[in-house]
């Protein structure tokens, strides 16, 4: 895991939610995340798009599962 996708990841999860004290771990989900809906999905992926100079295609989003797969697309396509 790249620290430096994790800490910038966990700032977007924690801006979306509105929640500065969330701790950003793999298995983070919908699941765990009552907030995670589908517009937070939509949310996620744009910010996540933006804030690190990536482009999800549609199969890429319907896998995102968890904030652990978020993390293993980055490693896949951010530099």
């Amino acid at each position: 895991m790249n620290p430096a996708h994790h800490f910038r990841l966990q700032a977007i999860f924690r801006e979306i939610f509105d929640q500065p004290a969330l701790a950003l771990t793999p298995e983070l989900s919908p699941a765990t995340l009552p907030e995670w809906d589908s517009v937070a999905m939509v949310q996620l992926v744009l910010a996540t798009e933006q804030a690190f100079g990536v482009r999800f295609t549609m199969d890429e989003v319907a896998g995102l599962k968890s904030a652990g797969d978020f993390l293993t697309l980055l490693a896949a396509k951010a530099p």
